[in-house]
């Protein structure tokens, strides 16, 4: 072996396969799944990837960088899962009322069914001190920009800052119903609760912009 060969020779640990983010990501996000932000231990991460904890913090920085790749995967399949329900629905854009049904529909669906993921959004979004990066506020800004979108043909929302502030005050109505409804076990059937709440403030929203105009 030659001088030039033997100083190119890694040496110490071999270096991470390119496989092992991959790994590594896909692990954490069963976790996440399972357990919600309680599960985002690098031992418990690296365990079931099948590396070491060391490379958990090689890969990805630090535990709150890994929980923002994790949760922009989770705004990404979101915001997929509302322009699907909306392509589905094959309501004209004129329906406002309708399509603005549609988004609350998927949103509840989504929580329902990826409700650790949710909740592990949300949880650590709360607990963040400081601006959080722009790279992440983006997928926050895409699910507004869908609800923004479908407001447009609304009568008395033809302002982008009176849609903009509309489909935070919608979102933040259907948020709250979902977070009081959906566990209360007084309804015979929470579900249907909150559509029909949902229905209501949509309806009255909608009307009283239009009467605003």
């Amino acid at each position: 072996m030659t001088d030039t060969q033997d100083s190119a020779r890694p040496r110490g640990r071999p270096a991470l396969a390119p496989e092992a983010r991959a790994q590594a990501l896909a692990a954490a996000g069963q976790l996440l799944a399972e357990e919600g932000l309680k599960g985002m231990k690098a031992r418990a991460i690296a365990e079931r990837a099948g590396v070491s904890v060391g490379s958990i913090y090689k890969l990805f920085g630090d535990i709150d960088d890994l929980v923002r790749e994790l949760n922009m995967l989770t705004y990404r399949d979101f915001a997929a899962h509302h322009r699907d329900a909306l392509a589905k629905s094959g309501l004209d854009e004129s329906d406002v009322h309708g399509r603005v049904m549609v988004l609350a529909r998927a949103y509840v669906d989504f929580v329902t069914r990826e409700d650790a993921r949710w909740r592990a959004l949300l949880t650590f979004n709360r607990r963040q001190s400081g601006t959080a990066p722009r790279y992440y506020t983006q997928y926050e800004d895409e699910l507004f920009n869908l609800v923004i979108d479908v407001l447009a043909p609304a009568p008395g929302l033809e302002g982008q800052s009176q849609r903009e502030a509309a489909a935070r005050a919608l979102w933040a109505a259907v948020h709250g119903i979902v977070l009081i409804v959906l566990p209360n076990a007084s309804y015979d059937s929470p579900m249907d609760a909150a559509m029909s709440q949902i229905e209501m403030i949509v309806g009255a929203f909608i009307r009283d912009a239009a009467a605003r105009r």
